[in-house]
């Protein structure tokens, strides 16, 4: 299985945040992690909705009229019939303002749209020639059209290069955004599934490897992986087939010895966690704001939390452990191998890596929780400097 191309998930260059969290938030919309950078203007956004906003039409506009106009010249045969369906929708618009009084102009205008075009072969009239012969008002009406998604211009031209997007807020953060139908939420339902540990492997054993680092090192892969697609949990019902396929090659690229069945890695550091996963992405994939974000989600995966235990006795007992959200860090993981396996995109040969999953999740359930906090907070910390980091380097670019 060939490596993908790691893809730099862009984060915020200016504004200063105390929260490393934020810095890598979107810069239009201000609640969801910026996937991508703006071209024109490289403002960071997390979606095609964002991308068409209001805020962000000085860029839109200009991104639009260029792939309508790359799309009508590298199709000729579908350029007439696209061209005739820019000036029925111009048409149209004339019509439906011609309610109110200012649209008894433009009511006078369709004539003129028609007079205008109707000596033009669209067969063979250039898109900047097309475009000229456009009243300002038109190019304004056509633009606005193409920043509404759901708008018959929209999906007739741009269907072919439209971005389904679905982001989902990864399920460890729990946002609720009131309002606002166009970011879908997480909920307790797009948890992973927890996974089941047998119970002769949820003893103490004593002189075991200490994989405290190595669970440091899953947890800041894993965390990458699920914001870089945009998906809630590999578990849920939301990610599709390519979701999964994708973040399984990555997770291989970034976490090698947890798929290799040989290895016998043993971080002895965050240092050394940092470093190795570093050298796996592309150069100039990741920033430090990008990285304080992954630490500081690790961080909280990896704080034990603080349980009341349940007087009742069938309560699956790992549903209410201290290190539950770790453990369902590696339930998700046991979900995406079992996944592939049944889909055919894992090779049966690596059914291993499910029972290293149990492993390290026996290994979780047993550790001592003031060990495993200790590590959460050189996380934590690590991702305030990183931070620190960033905002050094803006100062200095402002400068």
């Amino acid at each position: 299985m060939s490596s993908p191309t790691l893809i730099a998930i862009q984060t915020p260059s200016s504004a200063a945040n105390d929260d490393p969290n934020d810095s890598a938030v979107c810069k239009l919309c201000h609640r969801q992690f910026a996937k991508y950078t703006c071209p024109t203007c490289n403002v960071p956004y997390c979606s095609l909705t964002c991308f068409r906003s209001e805020a962000h039409s000085q860029c839109s506009e200009t991104f639009y009229k260029k792939e309508i106009e790359t799309g009508i010249q590298s199709e000729p045969t579908k350029s007439a019939q696209e061209r005739k369906q820019m000036l029925d929708l111009l048409k149209r618009f004339e019509e439906e303002s011609a309610e109110d009084a200012e649209a008894l102009e433009a009511d006078a205008d369709e004539s003129d749209l028609a007079q205008r075009f109707a000596a033009v072969d669209l067969e063979s009239v250039s898109p900047d020639a097309l475009w000229s012969m456009l009243t300002p008002e038109e190019q304004k009406k056509f633009m606005i059209a193409m920043r509404d998604p759901s708008s018959d211009i929209a999906q007739q031209l741009l269907s072919s290069q439209e971005l389904r997007e679905n982001l989902r807020e990864p399920w460890w953060t729990r946002t609720r955004v009131p309002d606002d139908p166009n970011i879908p939420r997480s909920d307790t339902q797009e948890e992973p599934t927890m996974m089941t540990i047998p119970e002769s492997m949820l003893k103490p054993v004593p002189n075991r490897p200490l994989l405290v680092y190595n669970l440091a090192s899953i947890c800041l892969g894993y965390t990458f992986v699920i914001r870089h697609l945009g998906i809630a949990s590999f578990s849920s019902s939301a990610s599709d087939k390519g979701d999964l396929e994708a973040g399984y090659e990555l997770l291989c690229q970034l976490l090698p010895f947890l798929l290799d069945r040989k290895s016998t890695l043993v971080y002895g550091g965050l240092s050394e966690v940092i470093s190795e996963l570093w050298s796996r992405f592309d150069e100039n994939t990741v920033t430090p704001e990008l990285l304080a974000t992954l630490l500081g989600d690790s961080a909280y995966l990896m704080t034990p939390l603080k349980v009341v235990e349940s007087p009742d006795s069938s309560t699956d007992m790992l549903a209410i452990h201290s290190h539950r959200h770790l453990l369902l860090v590696l339930s998700d993981l046991i979900s995406l191998v079992s996944l592939g396996l049944d889909g055919g995109w894992v090779p049966q040969k690596s059914k291993y890596v499910i029972h290293k999953l149990v492993f390290y999740g026996a290994h979780v359930a047993t550790m001592p929780s003031p060990l495993l906090g200790s590590v959460a907070e050189e996380l934590k910390a690590t991702g305030k400097t990183f931070q620190d980091e960033a905002k050094a380097r803006r100062v200095d670019g402002n400068r």
